[in-house]
């Protein structure tokens, strides 16, 4: 009951704040400034103008008066002491410590530059990823969406991110050696050692006042004892501080519990398969049974406290017709959903062809039509499924263009193909030997642009030397090797 009040209240809470922001930041409606945004094109920009304005409208508190929070109101330390605005802009340093104190880094004049920046819209300063997702539609995947809800009291952050420590027991087939001392050790690679200590803990007791909200990644981050030291002083200083880490389920104990008790945890718990033999290959190295076991864990002490639990998802071509089932054990568990976009060659989604990429849609629309919604939590799992299917709706028709405009450029006819390299040859029976030659091919040739020039610049004297030199055999094998290695050469 107490749940489900909260989440009455809560989008209640919602639509009046975005009626408000519809008629208070009119702002948010206006067009990309010219000045901003040089990356894009005159088209890509027209895109991103006309689909700015529909993220606009599905922001959870409507309209703002800047398009993210994420300066004023958060920040990040990630590996190497880098203090950055968020996990996906990576590359706008505010600062290092302990080159500068967590002071120095706050009062920076590089959280002001980049605020100004967001303020006209303009996404070149590292924001990349937040814009790739609107010109996607992908609105739930925007980073930018999490910054909306804080409050804001700067200089001071009401969020702070904390990726300190790479140390990890898992092996994830899509992750690297950057976010797993796991995967370091199997590569034999020598460990980072942390660039932060007791001393970065004890200067953040400053700003843990005014903390509305503490992420932990990883690694996996209940195996970085500098956490644990980091938790106790907010459970100390600031107990009303929501503290939110991502955990890939292997570790719970009874010092774990105990802590969960006390402080006002969000736990969001990797699982990117219900198939055991699927899950223990992507997370190498983790027992599912034991994570399962885990996650019932993890949902007991969230109800208890009051908290949320979420289960965070990678949609890759290794699971990618598991996402409606994983979303549906989502809202059997009464727990949110969330998706990542994975980048790793070999498992982004957008390697796939346009046939495969609306094969994919497909079933999801299909799916998303057979899940009932039961609840505002089930409402907004369908919503970020149907964000998801949005993407890779863009992802399609990108790749559908991809092929198509390859395939105007890069088909060519048998006949053409014939063509082009008979009126090079002045020499009746050597027309004769190679439409004899060329009719053996297949109807339809794909060449790539360097195939077509050399066709085009292949000299005259040279052909026919080929032609008169060599047996059938030699002359079938020769073609095949011009088709399958971009050479006609007798050398191959």
């Amino acid at each position: 009951m107490k749940h489900r009040l909260h989440h009455i209240t809560e989008y209640a809470r919602q639509k009046i704040a975005q009626t408000k922001g519809k008629l208070v930041y009119n702002e948010g409606y206006h067009s990309v400034p010219r000045q901003s945004n040089q990356e894009l094109d005159a088209k890509e920009k027209q895109t991103f103008s006309e689909q700015l304005k529909a993220y606009q409208h599905n922001r959870p508190l409507g309209p703002q008066k800047t398009i993210c929070f994420a300066p004023t109101r958060s920040l990040y330390f990630g590996f190497g002491g880098k203090a950055v605005p968020c996990c996906f802009n990576r590359d706008f340093e505010y600062g290092r410590w302990p080159d500068m104190s967590v002071d120095e880094i706050i009062h920076s004049a590089r959280r002001r530059e980049l605020q100004a920046e967001l303020h006209i819209r303009n996404f070149d300063k590292g924001c990349q990823h937040c814009r790739r997702q609107i010109m996607s539609g992908n609105f739930s995947g925007v980073e930018a969406l999490l910054y909306d809800t804080l409050k804001s009291n700067p200089p001071a952050p009401s969020e702070m991110i904390f990726e300190l420590d790479n140390t990890c027991n898992l092996a994830c087939v899509m992750c690297d050696e950057t976010f797993s001392s796991k995967i370091a050790k199997e590569k034999d690679l020598r460990p980072k050692a942390s660039a932060y200590d007791e001393r970065f803990a004890e200067q953040l007791e400053a700003w843990i006042p005014g903390l509305k909200i503490a992420k932990f990644l990883g690694g996996e981050p209940f195996l970085v004892p500098l956490h644990y030291s980091i938790w106790e002083r907010i459970i100390s200083i600031n107990p009303k501080c929501i503290i939110n880490l991502q955990t890939n389920g292997t570790v719970y104990n009874d010092k774990i519990e105990k802590l969960l008790q006390r402080g006002r945890f969000q736990i969001g718990v990797s699982i990117d398969s219900l198939q055991k033999e699927r899950f223990e290959t992507i997370r190498k190295h983790a027992d599912f049974e034991e994570v399962m076991r885990n996650l019932d864990k993890f949902i007991a002490t969230g109800k208890k406290s009051g908290h949320y639990i979420n289960i965070s998802v990678c949609p890759m071509q290794q699971n990618r017709f598991e996402i409606p089932d994983l979303v549906q054990f989502c809202n059997d568990k009464d727990v949110f959903v969330y998706f990542n976009t994975v980048y790793t060659e070999g498992f982004d989604l957008r390697e796939l062809s346009s046939e495969e990429l609306k094969k994919l849609i497909e079933f999801y629309e299909k799916s998303l039509g057979e899940m009932a919604a039961k609840s505002f939590l089930h409402k907004r799992n369908l919503r970020f499924l149907t964000s998801l299917t949005e993407q890779i709706k863009s992802w399609h028709m990108k790749k559908q263009k991809n092929e198509q405009e390859y395939q105007r450029n890069h088909r060519m006819a048998r006949e053409a193909f014939y063509e082009l390299l008979s009126e090079k040859l002045d020499s009746y029976q050597l027309k004769q030997r190679l439409y004899l030659h060329c009719v053996q091919l297949p109807e339809n040739l794909m060449l790539s642009k360097h195939q077509i020039d050399m066709l085009h610049d292949i000299d005259a004297r040279d052909l026919e030397r080929v032609l008169s030199d060599n047996d059938d055999a030699t002359l079938k094998q020769l073609l095949n090797n011009f088709l399958e290695s971009q050479d006609i050469s007798e050398d191959e």
